[in-house]
């Protein structure tokens, strides 16, 4: 078995089909897989062997995917580090998967940690001075020898990507080249793409959504995949034209951007399927979407430890608010403190079984047991089943807020700000209170030419949900600190309002 392998199909039964676009650039399955054999031989040539890892360290672009099949076809171990990560973060994330080797580009280069701080690495490649690599998008060069994918075992670690980002220190999530392969399946069955399926894709392809959902699965439906390096409004808009999307990939925060872009319903005509990922996409948003353009946006439930799909909602019974049901062979209990399953509608800790769970976190053995426990992901998200099998995501186990004794989710009060007029984008904290304990407090980014005032975002909860969960405060915000993945960082939030309130105390 190799990942790399659904290269290989694309271009056994469609090889002069367009497989990948960027800009002017494009990519036949032929010479999609020329170009990773010729990365595959220049790997061997400098010493790498199997289970080798190397470090990918650069931006959304088409090196970026030939380097991590050429990676993975010679059965060494792509670990993805986003482009986002400063020299400090990339010195410590070198050093925690104990790479032997980075690849990156003159662009990242100011960001290169020392060469002395990081002892694992043998050598640092710059694509732009590597004659071999800097070579691989010409697509007048010659045809080279085919290089046979080494034969791994199921249980190989294929890609390291790494975790936590939004909630403390990285860790890298091992994922098998089975764990790859079964989400790639799981993800083209419940959303039907096919060979001639035009997907785009700005999402970062360090990220599982990116890497796994969006790009692994459209290869593996042998269809066409747009990349763009990142999302800018006026690109996008222009490649869903020109290039004819008709799968388009985002996150909440983009969804809601383009419903308050004028005119915005002349560009997606040739869009027949919508999917989000993330975070969880506010029900009004949904209803919104599905009034100006017809389309579901169809939403999941994955982490980087499930490799992607855990659940999916839904081509045939859509549920507003869900995130679905399990995805095939894919298993999901709700728990409580005490590992017992609870009953239908009762909230607890989600828990996943399934050939889509990763391997452990890697050199992290303490901390992999924590969340792999008799068979089972520990996710440390809270939500809960309905009577259909329907998922709800309730909220982050560490996101809960206790106001005064009582347990609030932020999820819930977002879903209510998420339908007053003037909301564009909110989230919801809770904020040290000295009467409290945490007061439940809103950050609210308001649409353009629209307006509203604490008292009336405070009045309007009270008036859908109980009291004690309504914001104690509101403050209003430009713009809100996000992931690369655009998932917006409570964790910044928090630590903005501590430091504001420090300087506040020492006036």
């Amino acid at each position: 078995m190799n990942l790399s392998g659904i290269i290989d199909h694309g271009a056994f039964n469609f090889k002069d089909k367009i497989a990948l676009i960027y800009g002017e650039n494009q990519y036949t399955y032929r010479r999609l897989r020329f170009a990773i054999d010729r990365i595959a031989s220049y790997l061997r040539e400098q010493g790498i062997g199997r289970r080798d890892r190397i470090v990918i360290f650069m931006p959304n672009r088409p090196e970026w995917i030939l380097v991590y099949y050429g990676i993975i076809r010679m059965g060494a171990v792509a670990v993805c580090v986003s482009s986002a990560c400063k020299q400090k973060e990339v010195e410590h994330l070198l050093n925690d998967s104990l790479a032997c080797l980075m690849i990156t580009c003159l662009e990242l280069l100011p960001q290169v940690p020392k060469q002395d701080s990081i002892p694992t690495v043998k050598d640092i490649v710059v694509l732009e001075n590597d004659r071999v690599l800097s070579s691989v998008l010409d697509t007048r060069s010659t045809e080279n020898e085919p290089f046979v994918p080494v034969d791994c075992d199921v249980e190989d670690e294929c890609a390291i990507l790494f975790t936590g980002g939004t909630t403390g220190t990285p860790k890298g999530a091992m994922l098998t080249h089975s764990n790859i392969f079964f989400t790639s399946q799981n993800v083209c069955y419940h959303e039907r793409a096919v060979p001639d399926d035009v997907a785009l894709c700005f999402m970062p392809l360090n990220h599982v959504f990116g890497g796994n959902h969006i790009m692994n699965s459209t290869f593996y439906a042998c269809g066409t995949l747009v990349l763009h390096k990142s999302f800018d409004m006026d690109r996008v808009l222009s490649s869903i034209q020109a290039q004819k999307i008709t799968r388009f990939y985002s996150v909440p925060t983009v969804f809601i951007r383009l419903l308050n872009t004028p005119g915005i319903r002349n560009y997606l005509s040739s869009v027949s399927y919508c999917f989000s990922a993330a975070t969880s996409m506010a029900s009004e948003i949904v209803r919104q979407w599905k009034d100006m353009f017809g389309l579901t946006i169809h939403e999941a439930y994955g982490m980087t430890e499930t490799s992607s799909l855990v659940t999916f909602n839904h081509l045939y019974r859509h549920k507003v608010g869900s995130v679905g049901t399990p995805a095939g062979v894919v298993e999901v209990k709700i728990i409580d403190p005490d590992d017992n399953e609870v009953a239908v509608g009762e909230s607890g800790e989600i828990v996943i079984r399934g050939p889509n769970i990763m391997k452990g976190y890697f050199n992290k053995a303490e901390e992999t047991a924590r969340v792999l426990r008799n068979g089972w992901l520990h996710s440390g998200d809270v939500g809960r089943l309905d009577q259909d099998g329907y998922l709800y995501i309730v909220d982050r186990i560490k996101d809960m807020i206790i106001s005064g004794g009582l347990n609030v989710y932020p999820t819930e009060v977002e879903e209510v700000l998420y339908t007053h007029p003037a909301v564009e984008e909110c989230a919801v904290v809770g904020m040290p209170h000295a009467e409290y304990g945490e007061a439940v407090t809103a950050y609210v980014k308001v649409k353009q030419r629209q307006s509203c005032s604490e008292n009336d975002l405070i009045t309007f909860c009270k008036e859908k949900i109980a009291s004690y969960k309504a914001p104690k405060k509101v403050l209003f915000v430009n713009e809100f600190p996000k992931s690369p993945a655009g998932k917006i960082l409570k964790r910044e939030i928090r630590r903005s309002f501590a430091q504001h309130q420090k300087q506040s105390d020492g006036k």
